[in-house]
């Protein structure tokens, strides 16, 4: 049973929140180099399939797949790349996927990017680059993409409210989260993000940032952002 099925089902039988929560975590040297955590998180989702499992519902699903949102495979094509050094896949947690690589510069992290977030286009999306001492991010449509296919698995009406049976799409991809973390050597001065981010400095030197697909949905470039670190 597909992701979106599933949520659909989900939608049908509970008033949930964060059933999916996907988180992209960030640490930046000075020299341009550093770490990233890309986490998907279906712990909600899980508790929701053991009680439709006792439904009948996907009871033929197997406890703790990931389906289409495993990270496994993302793993080796992560290790090919130049530039991209300790790749590690944890899954000791079910229905939580940690996937964490060190990148020598942001050339390498673009590459890792676009295999771990690829679009429908199939082009290469810089993601990030510097502007002297800001940290600019440009996203490709992979997220708008995916919350569009939820939407549209559900048979969304055209006025983005209420879809095919009843089903509240808002709601769904309201429940659906997004995350960024950073965190620098450096002092930030200044985040810039799109209306419907919420930011919360963590300190002087990082920074959290969250979102929903209700946001995404309606905007491709809402996790687009700049970051101006004090130089």
């Amino acid at each position: 049973m597909s992701i979106s099925r599933l949520l659909l089902a989900a939608t049908a039988l509970f008033a949930f929140t964060g059933c999916i929560t996907i988180e992209e975590n960030y640490t930046f040297k000075k020299d341009g180099s550093g770490t990233m955590t890309y986490v998907v998180d279906l712990t909600e989702l899980g508790d929701m399939l053991k009680t439709m499992g006792d439904m009948g519902v996907g009871k033929d699903e197997k406890d703790g797949e990931m389906g289409a949102m495993d990270l496994g495979g993302g793993k080796g094509a992560l290790e090919k790349i130049g530039g991209i050094t300790k790749v590690k896949l944890d899954t000791k947690k079910k229905w939580i996927q940690k996937l964490s690589f060190r990148f020598e510069d942001v050339n390498a992290l673009n590459l890792a990017l676009n295999v771990l977030m690829p679009d429908s286009s199939g082009l290469a999306q810089e993601f990030f680059r510097w502007d002297n001492g800001t940290l600019i991010r440009t996203n490709n449509r992979h997220a708008f993409e995916m919350g569009a296919g939820m939407a549209g698995a559900g048979g969304e009406e055209e006025n983005g409210e209420e879809g095919e049976g009843g089903f509240d799409m808002a709601t769904m991809l309201g429940s659906m989260k997004y995350k960024y973390s950073f965190k620098f050597k450096e002092a930030i001065s200044e985040v810039s993000s799109a209306d419907g981010v919420e930011k919360v400095n963590m300190g002087s030197k990082a920074v959290n940032l969250s979102t929903d697909w209700s946001v995404i949905s309606k905007d491709p470039k809402a996790l687009d952002l700049r970051i101006v670190l004090e130089r």
